[in-house]
C-alpha cells in the first residue's frame, strides 16, 4: 500500500450527481410544476420497479414516513413500539411523535443490528409493532424477527433509511416487512438531497399514507387539475409531508445510477477488509448479517479498546490529522441528553449499545472515493493503532 502525499483531506462522504441527474432537474424546472407531480409519480413507480414491491409513496423525508406509517397502524398514545437504542434519533422521534413509546432491546454485538433473542421480553398488551433499523445498510434478521412478529400477529416496521439497496435471503427489505422506510437525504446511497420514501406490499396501508401525508386531503393539486374538479374533502388529520417533483426529479436521475455505485461501494468495502483483516486484535470489521446483501451505505470499524491507549474520540482526531475525516454512527440514543431524561433509560440495561456508543468509528465511504485513498485510509489506521496498542 503507498501513502498518499497530496496533503489533500479525504472526507467522510462526498456526493457527485451525474449528468442524468442535472437534465432531469433542469427539465423540470423547465416545465412549470415544481410541487407534487407527474415526477413524483414517475419516481414513484422506479423505486416500485427496482424494489419489486408494488406499492410505494414519496414523502418529503423517512422520519416522517415512519411517523405515517406508525400513526396508520395505530400505533398511537399507549401503545408501545419496540425498537433499538443504537440508531439516528430520527427512528425515536417517529415513534413519540407518533404518540406511541419506545421500548428498547439490546442489539448484537458484531452485526450492530437489533438482536431477535432480545425482542421477546420487551413485547406485552401495548405492543402496537416491531421496529428494526438496518444499521449502515446492512438488512436485519428478517427471518427471525417475522418469525416473532407473526407468532404474536404484530406488524412490523422497518426503517430501512439506509438500505435502499440490501437484500435478505435475495430480496428487498420490504418484500419481508409490512412497511419499509428509505431516506433520500444527501448522504445515501440514493439521494433526492432530502425526501423519502414508504413501501409496502399493503395497498391499503399506503393508501393511507399518501392520504395522511398532504394534510389528509382526498385529492392533491395534480389531481383536481386533471380532472378539472376543485372540490376536496379532508377525512383525517394529516401531515405536510409530500415530495416535491424537484426532489423526485434528483432521485430519478439518481437511480439509473444506483447500480454502478453500489458495485463500487461493495469493492470499496471489501477493500477496507482486506487491508485491516491483519489487525483484528485493534479494529474489527464490519459484520453482515447471514442472508443479506449488504448495502454499504456506511463501513462501520469497531476499535477494540481494550487493546490500546487511546479511545475512539482521540482515534478520530489523530486521523484528522493525517488528513482523514472519520464520524460516529451512532450515539445510543441514552447517551443523548433528552432522550436520556424523557425516556428514563441508561447505559447498563443495553451493554451491547452501550460498547457499541465507545467503539464505533466511520471511515470515508461513496462511490468517488479511490482505491488508492482506501490504502492510504488503512495506512493511517494501521499506524496510528500500532503506535498506540498496549
Amino acid at each position: 500500500m503507498k501513502k498518499s502525499n497530496d496533503n489533500k483531506t479525504i472526507p467522510l462522504f462526498d456526493l457527485k450527481l451525474s449528468a442524468r441527474t442535472k437534465k432531469e432537474v433542469a427539465s423540470t424546472l423547465d416545465s412549470g410544476w415544481l410541487t407534487t407531480g407527474p415526477r413524483v409519480k414517475k419516481f414513484e413507480q422506479a423505486v416500485a420497479e427496482y424494489l419489486k414491491v408494488k406499492h410505494t409513496v414519496a414523502v418529503n423525508s423517512a422520519t416522517i414516513g415512519l411517523q405515517m406509517v406508525l400513526t396508520a397502524i395505530g400505533a398511537g398514545p399507549g401503545r408501545e413500539v419496540v425498537t433499538t437504542p443504537f440508531t439516528f434519533v430520527g427512528t425515536i422521534e417517529a415513534i413519540l411523535l407518533a404518540g406511541a413509546r419506545p421500548v428498547f432491546a439490546d442489539i448484537d454485538a458484531q452485526t450492530l443490528n437489533l438482536d431477535p433473542e432480545k425482542i421477546p421480553p420487551c413485547i406485552n398488551k401495548h405492543t402496537a409493532a416491531v421496529m428494526p433499523v438496518d444499521i449502515a445498510g446492512n438488512p436485519a434478521d428478517y427471518g427471525r424477527i417475522v418469525s416473532i412478529c407473526n407468532e404474536r400477529d404484530l406488524p412490523m416496521v422497518a426503517d430501512a433509511a439506509q438500505s435502499i439497496a440490501g437484500l435478505h435471503k435475495g430480496r428487498s427489505v420490504p418484500s419481508h416487512v409490512d412497511a419499509a422506510v428509505f431516506s433520500f437525504y444527501s448522504t445515501k446511497n440514493l439521494t433526492c438531497g432530502e425526501g423519502g420514501m414508504v413501501v409496502s406490499r399493503h395497498k391499503e396501508l399506503i393508501d393511507a399514507v399518501r392520504l395522511l401525508s398532504l394534510h389528509g386531503l382526498t385529492s392533491g393539486t395534480l389531481d383536481r387539475k386533471k380532472s378539472k374538479k376543485w372540490r376536496y374533502d379532508v377525512k383525517h388529520l394529516g401531515f405536510k409531508a409530500n415530495m416535491s417533483d424537484i426532489h423526485a426529479a434528483v432521485g430519478i436521475g439518481e437511480l439509473t445510477a444506483l447500480d454502478e455505485n453500489q458495485r463500487k461501494r461493495t469493492k470499496l468495502a471489501e477493500r477496507y477488509i482486506k487491508n485491516l483483516s491483519d489487525l483484528s486484535e485493534l479494529v474489527a470489521m464490519p459484520v453482515p448479517e447471514q442472508n443479506s446483501t449488504h448495502s454499504w451505505h456506511l463501513f462501520i470499524a469497531r476499535l477494540q479498546l481494550p487493546a490500546l491507549t487511546i479511545d475512539r474520540d482521540r482515534f478520530i482526531e489523530l486521523m484528522l490529522e493525517q488528513g482523514v475525516e472519520c464520524g460516529v454512527h451512532y450515539l445510543p440514543v441514552f447517551e443523548l441528553s433528552y432522550y436520556r431524561q424523557a425516556l428514563g433509560i441508561e447505559p447498563g440495561q443495553f451493554p451491547n449499545a452501550a460498547s457499541a456508543g465507545r467503539r464505533v468509528v466511520s471511515l470515508p465511504l461513496y462511490p468517488g472515493l479511490k482505491l488508492t485513498e482506501v490504502d492510504y485510509v488503512c495506512d493511517c489506521i494501521r499506524t496510528i493503532l500500532l503506535k498506540n496498542r498496549k
